[in-house]
């Protein structure tokens, strides 16, 4: 009796999580990934530094987040890292955990760390203590799409959550999202490789906080002097160790750079099995704007669209100025595309 009754409350567990982590709708398979670009300038609040330097900006992009979670079926937000300025000022912290505490129990979500976020040098190199102490691996734990982590990558503090991995399935397909922090060593990257040799059955989207540079193509073994000193790979080096080896590698994330108004921050490769990822960076980390992609299962396609849920009290608050008002999209050709995937996608 006691075994059938176990029996019962495992099943009925794996059900809820099933039910939780699947999200699309029996309609419609279609659903939302958000990617948020580097918060640095809204947690540095300081409107004289930069025009949209501004907390609120930041609080406006996940209230939207949260309040569309439903009605744009979003089933994962991506944070790709440099969410502070200043690695050590608690006050922009206390911000960057007051705006992502709006998707809490609403919408999944992960963060990576950026340069900013870390000590760079000395003898605390790569040391992510104010990371952890507002976003702990303990506030997620419990959450049904939380994987696992890398507790000691070898750096401070120790049993921390700069790396990371977690799982969610949508439109009936599944997937594994792999968090690492700028400039992963290779001790990172053999956890990371590890990860997702457990999971051949689901599509890998990796976030890392530079990967894709604003030209299309792959940063450049060497870095650019403002990573982390030390062992650490770049976007290329990171493709040649890890990316490019999995036959179920689909999607890169990342942040860091500026965008440059010609080009799509968008890269199409071919790993070593023949298998498409798709690599995608999100440089415009200014005047609230999000990355949305929307994925269409069924027909194997997916749209990636600029939105800034911003309203400013005055243009004159904005960043840039542009033909349109906000909030509202982008319907410029380089920040509005759709991509097309092969036959045979794995759910």
């Amino acid at each position: 009796m006691y075994r059938k009754l176990l029996f019962l409350a495992v099943s009925f567990f794996i059900l809820v999580i099933t039910t939780y982590a699947c999200t699309g709708r029996d309609d419609d398979h279609s659903f939302t990934l958000v990617v948020i670009p580097d918060t640095q300038i809204y947690c540095k609040n300081d409107p004289e530094w930069r025009r949209s330097s501004r907390k609120e900006v930041f609080y406006q992009m996940t209230d939207w987040i949260a309040r569309n979670a439903e009605a744009e079926n979003i089933v994962f937000a991506f944070h790709v890292g440099d969410i502070v300025t200043d690695y050590d000022d608690t006050t922009q912290w206390e911000i960057a955990s007051e705006a992502m505490r709006r998707l809490d129990g609403i919408v999944p979500y992960c963060m990576v760390v950026g340069n900013h976020d870390l000590a760079m040098g000395g003898a605390n190199n790569r040391e992510s203590k104010l990371f952890n102490m507002y976003f702990p691996y303990r506030r997620y734990e419990k959450e049904p799409w939380f994987g696992g982590r890398m507790a000691d990558d070898g750096f401070l503090p120790k049993n921390n959550y700069d790396n990371a991995y977690h799982l969610f399935c949508a439109g009936e397909m599944n997937f594994l999202v792999v968090a690492l922090e700028v400039a992963p060593t290779d001790k990172m990257l053999a956890w990371a490789d590890s990860v997702i040799l457990q999971y051949p059955d689901r599509k890998v989207i990796l976030v890392t906080h530079s990967f894709l540079d604003s030209d299309n193509t792959r940063d450049e073994p060497g870095g650019y002097g403002y990573l982390p000193p030390g062992e650490g790979n770049t976007g290329e080096e990171i493709w040649q160790k890890l990316v490019r080896k999995h036959p179920n590698m689909f999607l890169v994330l990342n942040g860091h750079h500026a965008s440059r108004k010609d080009c799509r921050g968008f890269l199409e490769s071919r790993g070593d099995q023949g298998n498409q990822v798709f690599q995608l960076f999100a440089g415009e980390a200014f005047d609230g704007w999000l990355r949305l992609i929307r994925f269409y299962p069924e027909e194997r396609r997916f749209i990636v669209r600029s939105y800034s849920p911003w309203k400013p009290e005055s243009p004159s608050h904005q960043l840039h100025q542009y033909p349109f008002s906000l909030p509202g999209y982008n319907p410029d050709k380089f920040r509005e595309f759709e991509v097309s995937f092969k036959p045979g996608f794995p759910k």
